[in-house]
């Protein structure tokens, strides 16, 4: 009788035993009153060709001001409306559009402490609002910022680009585009990339440039890289940038 009554309070103390490894918890444990991530400081939309950039900084403090140490990452939420008779305001409801994560940021690219997504195939003449919300490790959202803009037409892209050798580097020219009635030439932007790869979101050029030109410098030997260049224009109170123009191969 005592080894039966022994064998039933093995087995009973084996299945708690289970039970309570099969209910632990997985993964990091959230620490209590941890803090949330503040919003991104800033965040700007700027048109390229038939896509808006969006851009915007990272956060590097929590909300009660302490350091952020654990961010994780952006949910990005996008919707279009017309700018006549829709609201955005009125309505809570935008869709995730990327998922942006620090550790693999896939096509987001990250420059000088802000990250930079390009949307683009967008339809002139609609809206597009666009909802950045941080998180940390735990899946904790900090406050979002939000930044809304209407497409317009791009000014046409340059024309003709072409290369040439040069003791100091490698000077890139190319045609201007006549630009329609309403727009206005600010400058041009060169952008560099190697054959494969994406071209960078910021131009190489550090400073907007007014001529049709660009002595471009710092190339590995025996490698290819390819340009393209966007006409800047301004429309009102919006500065515009073009589609790339035709890219340009060059083994300098």
């Amino acid at each position: 009788m005592n080894c039966r009554l022994h064998s039933v309070t093995l087995t009973l103390t084996l299945l708690l035993l289970i039970l309570l490894v099969g209910c632990g918890t997985k993964g990091p444990v959230r620490p209590l009153a941890q803090p949330l991530p503040a919003a991104p400081p800033e965040m700007t939309l700027h048109q390229q060709g038939d896509g808006l950039l969006l851009s915007w900084s990272i956060p590097r403090t929590n909300q009660d001001g302490s350091e952020l140490t654990d961010l994780a990452g952006f949910r990005v939420y996008r919707q279009s409306f017309d700018p006549v008779e829709d609201c955005p305001d009125c309505r809570d409801n935008a869709p995730l559009w990327r998922l942006v994560e620090l550790d693999y940021l896939g096509h987001t690219q990250r420059r000088n402490g802000r990250l930079f997504l390009l949307d683009n195939g967008l339809e002139a003449g609609r809206g597009y609002s666009y909802k950045v919300v941080p998180f940390n490790r735990w899946g904790q959202d900090g406050p979002p910022i939000e930044r809304r803009q209407t497409l317009a037409m791009p000014p046409p892209a340059p024309t003709a680009p072409k290369a040439k050798q040069q003791d100091s580097g490698l000077l890139l020219s190319w045609q201007a585009a006549e630009l329609p009635e309403g727009m206005k030439l600010v400058g041009y932007q060169v952008y560099r990339r190697r054959p494969g790869r994406a071209f960078d979101a910021a131009p190489r050029n550090d400073k907007l440039l007014s001529q049709p030109r660009f002595m471009d410098s710092g190339f590995e030997a025996n490698h290819s890289y390819v340009y393209a260049i966007r006409t800047v224009a301004r429309q009102a109170e919006q500065v515009l940038e073009s589609a790339l123009s035709e890219t340009l191969v060059v083994t300098p």
